[in-house]
């Protein structure tokens, strides 16, 4: 073998120990060095959004490092004729291409690893101490489907960096989304509608809420495909979003849980009107004040309504504190007046039919 021959291999091959060597060392540093400074910021101030990443990109960053190393190492090793700048140019040299699918792999595993620690902070900090639920419905849909997403396209990146065309592959998938999504339009329109009505924010868990011409009851769960809600009777009742979004809603604890009560009596003509307020009035402001249903800064109000057929109308507004609580000071309010106007000599009409007979036994009807 020829003797300059052999100290270009043994130089070469020193020189490419060396940036193995370097290109690890540094790798480590940077590696001990972010773990240090991941692990001071977190006895200072927890599980920050700059420890999370920092614990999240070191290994990967130090891994594309030694990688490098080891690909200029070879470029060194396998091509004396040639500058290194410019074999790394040439983009047909496989070593180049194998360095780029491993650098790609790394790059999406650290991406998707760090997407889904990301969104799963924000969910536990964040999401949980907002006032909305968007979020909270919102984001861990997304968290589970981020990642396959991200390594879809960097697959689709390392294959097409080999000079493979993903062209056929990208038609492959929308022609099979197409047809997927014939397929699931039914749960694809309950999807959207789930969206627009997570979005929206004007249901939370706990609310009353009635369907036009549909069902009523509590909100249970607020998904991507249905609504649920437990109706009075204590039965689950799951209404497709699609329904949700085409049915007009009311929500009775929005704006506020609060529940209007409001009664309807009548007194007969004989009554005393000023009493009867008077009496409704004292009854009202003291079942507020002694129910724990009741809205205690919402004064009753009364009035007149009308002159009956045989009696004069009457009503009573006040507030309970939820819809539950409206049908419980509902009943209590009606026994108390009932009661009151018992005592005090008061008469609750009903509709009377007077008849009056001739003396030619004619009767005549004067209801």
């Amino acid at each position: 073998m020829d003797i300059g021959l052999s100290e270009d291999i043994l130089i070469r091959s020193i020189v490419s120990s060396s940036i193995i060597v370097t290109f690890t060392l540094v790798a480590v540093a940077i590696w001990l060095l972010t773990s240090f400074i991941g692990s001071f910021m977190h006895k200072r101030s927890g599980l920050s959004i700059v420890v999370l990443v920092l614990k999240n990109i070191k290994t990967p960053f130090a891994l594309l490092l030694v990688s490098l190393g080891f690909l200029f190492s070879y470029l060194v090793i396998n091509d004396s004729d040639v500058e290194i700048l410019k074999t790394l140019s040439d983009t047909d040299d496989l070593a180049i291409n194998i360095w780029i699918v491993i650098a790609i792999s790394i790059l999406t595993v650290m991406i998707a690893h760090l997407s889904d620690q990301l969104l799963g902070w924000y969910i536990v900090n964040i999401s949980r101490k907002t006032n909305t639920r968007v979020d909270d419905n919102f984001l861990p849909p997304i968290r589970r489907i981020l990642p396959t997403l991200i390594y879809i396209i960097g697959i689709l990146i390392a294959i097409d960096s080999l000079g493979v065309s993903i062209s056929p592959i990208l038609a492959g998938f929308g022609i099979g989304g197409l047809a997927v999504a014939l397929a699931v339009q039914p749960t694809l329109s309950n999807f959207f509608a789930g969206t627009y009505v997570v979005t929206e924010g004007e249901l939370k868990e706990g609310d009353f809420i009635e369907l036009d011409g549909g069902p009523a009851g509590y909100v249970e769960n607020v998904g991507w495909r249905s609504t649920k809600i437990r109706s009075i009777y204590d039965n689950l009742v799951i209404i497709p979003n699609s329904k949700m979004a085409d049915s007009i809603v009311t929500n009775y604890f929005s704006p506020t849980a609060a529940m209007n009560v409001l009664i309807t009596c009548g007194v007969s003509y004989e009554s005393d009107l000023e009493l009867v307020e008077k009496y409704a009035l004292e009854e009202s402001t003291a079942l507020i004040n002694d129910s724990d249903q009741a809205v205690k800064n919402q004064q009753p109000f009364f009035w007149f309504d009308n002159f009956g057929d045989s009696n004069i109308d009457f009503n009573i507004f006040m507030q309970a504190s939820d819809r539950l609580s409206s049908f419980k000071l509902k009943n209590q309010l009606i026994k108390n007046i009932h009661k009151r106007f018992n005592n005090e000599g008061i008469e609750i009409n009903y509709p009377v039919r007077k008849l009056i007979m001739d003396g030619e036994n004619k009767i005549t009807d004067f209801s």
